[in-house]
């Protein structure tokens, strides 16, 4: 399907990309992962009902509803700019009036670096939404979830910027445990699986 075809099958509206910029430095502009992108995560990465999935600066929040409707998951959304709050509870809405049994979408209005990880939560999407500054504060309160309630976290990374691989690969026991890479698209253009396990880690 296209862009507009899943736009009216989950009945939302996140299409239409920031104009200007956002009023921190340290966040950037809103751009939703293209729905092309998602298939291929979803046939490669399938997700479990159970799990619970958080996407940090989730925008109109497609990435929640998508995951949402096509998993059963529980999926968080966390976004500090208003305008976009509003308007992913205005497509909750809409979502919920065609779509009440598939899944379970919360969405958040917090700066991803104060945002305090569900215990339950196993799996971060990351599509370049603010600083590594910022990326390395939301790391690290996720390691610390894991020591407090341990269970294996995947990061999901659209995109990478390559501050984000830097830092996950030299200062964290994050290991890349899979590459999704588009067809026909720049070798940029990827999503990387990082994967933690205290099980199986040393760290």
């Amino acid at each position: 399907m296209n862009e507009q075809q899943y736009e009216q099958l989950l009945h939302i509206q996140t299409a239409k990309p920031q104009q200007g910029f956002p009023s921190s430095v340290e966040y950037h502009r809103y751009e939703p992962t293209p729905y092309e992108a998602l298939d291929l995560l979803r046939d490669a990465y399938p997700l479990e009902s159970t799990d619970t999935i958080v996407d940090f600066g989730s925008g109109k929040g497609r990435l929640p509803f998508y995951l949402a409707y096509t998993f059963h998951v529980r999926a968080i959304g966390v976004e500090m700019d208003g305008g976009f709050h509003e308007e992913s509870l205005q497509n909750l809405a809409s979502y919920t009036k065609k779509h009440r049994i598939r899944g379970s979408v919360q969405l958040v209005q917090e700066f991803a670096e104060q945002f305090s990880i569900p215990s339950e939560a196993n799996r971060f999407y990351f599509f370049n939404p603010f600083s590594v500054n910022i990326f390395r504060q939301v790391i690290a309160h996720i390691i610390e979830s894991v020591e407090a309630n341990p269970r294996p976290v995947d990061v999901i990374l659209y995109y990478p910027a390559d501050a984000y691989l830097h830092y996950l690969n030299d200062e964290t026991p994050f290991q890349c445990v899979q590459t999704v890479r588009l067809p026909l698209k720049n070798l940029h253009e990827r999503f990387l699986i990082y994967r933690f396990d205290m099980m199986e880690s040393s760290w």
